[in-house]
């Protein structure tokens, strides 16, 4: 059997490409994932995510408002779950500092995301601290995504639709010279005319050349319950937020409580030492003092007990902007990678345009076909 379409990797990007190539009319489409959907040793699971229309630059934001109008609501129409709860959303930081950019970015968009002076963030964000010297943007875009439902939705309509999902199924070895593509598997070979990698931090064990674009890091994300009415802490009462710090490394979010026992916070870490893929995660006591120490210091709640801890993996380019691009010289082959921190909101959008680049070799979304966008993912920069 020749497949029209195999993807390599099951995680959020690789189940929505999976779901657009079906939708766009693929008649035999194959998904490899060496562990079993949503399975905890990568970048997808959890229960909660953000999404939010600020950005650093004005192609994010713009490809925002794209998923949030269409991609979004079709998935959920076409799963019949609800996967978005709305919910405030608060991104400040220092006036000098990333913030700044953010706050052009949606200004020159024209997204529903307001400048607010500090008196009235402390109105309407109680439970921040907030100095003199903050720039603080209100998005009412904001909503916190079912992370868990959304995976396990779309790995059920998949099926529903014909698709094989090849679970615990690991790829030794690809050949993309011949025609039609060899997959090697710890199972037997896998031919098909079209390939998508989404494999996450697994990307460059599979094409070696993208070591040199991306690094993969652990990512700790703490739940602490906090003192106070626990209604307060709910989606809808309880914003999600991002502080932009200063220097490296200095990004911290998180999330109403939802699924777990206490709110959500992490440190986004883009940078420092290497994960080894083999042992997976670890648990790191010094991330979690690392999150204690934040909440002491931007929180007005204290805390009352620490939780839990989760870990994943991060992938990133060294710029965190994404890679979706044809491999070299194949027109049939397409590199989805580098999107931890901030691609499960934007995957409903990532996944048509990597089947569509696969299928029409083109795509139907404007904010990505235009030339300074391209740029920014292309293959070789």
């Amino acid at each position: 059997m020749i497949y029209d379409m195999v993807i390599i990797g099951g995680g959020i990007k690789g189940l929505c490409t999976l779901y657009h190539s079906l939708r766009l009319g693929c008649r035999s489409v194959a998904l490899v994932e060496q562990f079993q959907i949503g399975h905890q040793k990568g970048s997808s699971h959890g229960q909660s995510r953000i999404t939010r229309s600020s950005y650093v630059s004005p192609v994010y934001v713009r490809l925002m408002h794209r998923v949030h109008s269409e991609e979004w609501p079709r998935l959920e129409a076409d799963t019949g779950v609800r996967l978005l709860h709305p919910t405030p959303g608060c991104i400040w930081g220092p006036a000098r500092g990333q913030i700044q950019k953010y706050a052009k970015s949606v200004l020159q968009a024209g997204v529903s995301v307001e400048h607010i002076d500090v008196r009235t963030a402390r109105r309407r964000f109680p439970m921040f601290h907030f100095t003199n010297d903050d720039l603080i943007l209100d998005d009412t875009t904001c909503a916190l995504i079912d992370a868990q439902a959304t995976i396990k939705s779309l790995a059920r309509i998949c099926v529903e639709k014909g698709a094989d999902l090849l679970e615990n199924e690991t790829v030794v070895e690809l050949n993309l010279k011949t025609d039609p593509i060899q997959v090697k598997t710890n199972r037997g070979v896998l031919m098909t005319n079209r390939l998508a990698i989404t494999a996450g931090p697994w990307s460059s064990q599979l094409l070696p050349e993208l070591s040199r674009r991306l690094s993969v890091t652990n990512q700790c994300v703490g739940y602490f319950e906090l003192v106070g009415e626990p209604n307060q802490f709910q989606v809808g009462q309880f914003p999600v937020w991002i502080y932009l710090g200063l220097g490296k490394n200095n990004t911290f979010y998180g999330l109403p409580q939802f699924g777990h026992e206490g709110i959500k916070i992490a440190r986004h870490v883009t940078t420092g030492q290497t994960a080894d893929l083999d042992s997976g995660t670890r648990s790191s006591d010094l991330a979690i003092l690392d999150l204690r120490q934040f909440l002491n210091r931007h929180f007005q709640h204290s805390i009352q007990r620490f939780c839990q801890a989760e870990y994943c993996l991060y992938t990133n380019t060294e710029t965190e902007d994404y890679l979706i691009d044809f491999y070299p010289e194949k027109s049939n082959v397409v590199v989805g990678a580098g999107f931890s921190g901030h691609g499960f909101k934007l995957a409903p959008l990532t996944g048509k345009i990597i089947a569509e680049l696969l299928i029409c070799q083109k795509t139907t979304v404007p904010e990505f076909e235009a030339k300074s966008s391209r740029e920014i993912f292309k293959w070789v920069r």
